[in-house]
């Protein structure tokens, strides 16, 4: 009997969780969503697992984002344009952190709450600026970075010359990333160069030529995302140099995925942005229904490393989010 009456409280208390989460979404709520850019199949994912959130919840979810990673300004007049429209939320991944703080504040003051994605803001910069701690869900960069440099090292059996390909200077992913690879290398192999090319392909092909042409004896480039280490992979190829030096990359997207499959990069270390698109949604709406946001300073995704074992794998996971 006891334990009927239990069950009968634990069903009347999850259908009114249910039935309170409905009368909200009934309001016609707005979630705005703000990639790094919409140039990417990474963040093209992440916005798919958040639409597909946003489609359960039966809320509406507005996408902008600019053309290329670096564009704060953009970013800027697309989280001003949202707090005009009131929205009810915003989830983000930033591209700097002192350029949004003034739009952050502004959001903030409106009562819009912001979920910080991927990309972590540099919180001592945003309290300088009179900002609140954001909730931050992403992946743990070092970790992931960790994992290619240990592969770098079993690759080159503990002796080589490496260069690292960086992205946009300030963010803490640069950092992690380099960092992470580095250790995991154990500073066995010999880092002779490291170069920001932004996270973009044209740019890290441009830096592959130049690292190339002044290291001769240069056994492997790690990307510290794909689309860098595709474009090195191009110059390398140009070069006549793909069964010479080794390309790994960063985030697992279908192109980086195809080109392991067909053994021209040795490997990517997997993100999962669509999961990501999904909790910034999730994270979202409990603030909205007026739940304490059960996040960390650092609520982590995993990172996997992925190689032509196991790639197919990883390939059919992506369909679910990248047409």
């Amino acid at each position: 009997m006891l334990k009927m009456q239990k069950l009968l409280v634990i069903s009347m208390v999850a259908l009114l969780l249910i039935s309170f989460s409905f009368a909200v979404a009934a309001q016609e709520i707005n979630i705005g969503l703000i990639p790094m850019t919409l140039s990417n199949e990474y963040f093209i994912a992440l916005i798919n697992g958040a639409e597909q959130r946003a489609e359960l919840y039966d809320v509406e979810l507005t996408v902008q984002g600019p053309q290329t990673h670096a564009d704060a300004l953009a970013q800027l007049e697309q989280m001003e344009n949202m707090i005009s429209r009131g929205v009810d939320a915003i989830v983000i991944v930033p591209s700097s952190s002192e350029a949004l703080a003034p739009a952050l504040l502004k959001a903030e003051e409106a009562g819009i709450p912001v979920i910080n994605l991927d990309t972590k803001f540099n919180q001592e910069t945003l309290a300088n600026a009179g900002v609140s701690p954001i909730p931050f869900i992403g992946t743990d960069n070092y970790v992931g970075a960790l994992d290619a440099g240990k592969l770098a090292l079993e690759l080159l059996d503990g002796e080589g010359q490496v260069a690292i390909l960086e992205g946009i200077s300030g963010q803490q992913n640069t950092y992690d990333r380099k960092n992470g690879f580095i250790d995991g290398m154990e500073n066995k192999l010999d880092v002779v160069a490291t170069q920001t090319a932004d996270w973009e392909v044209e740019k890290g092909y441009n830096a592959a030529q130049n690292i190339m042409q002044a290291n001769p004896e240069l056994d492997l480039i790690f990307g510290s995302n794909d689309g860098m280490a595709i474009g090195a992979y191009r110059a390398i190829l140009e070069a006549g140099k793909e069964d010479e030096i080794f390309v790994i990359g960063y985030d697992a997207v279908p192109a980086a995925l195809e080109s392991v499959k067909e053994g021209e990069l040795y490997a990517t270390i997997a993100q999962f942005p669509a999961e990501m698109g999904k909790r910034g949604i999730d994270a979202a709406m409990q603030i909205i229904n007026g739940e304490q946001i059960a996040l960390k300073d650092s609520e982590s995704t995993v990172t996997t490393p992925i190689t032509q074992e196991n790639v197919e794998a990883m390939m059919n996971y992506l369909d679910n989010y990248i047409d």
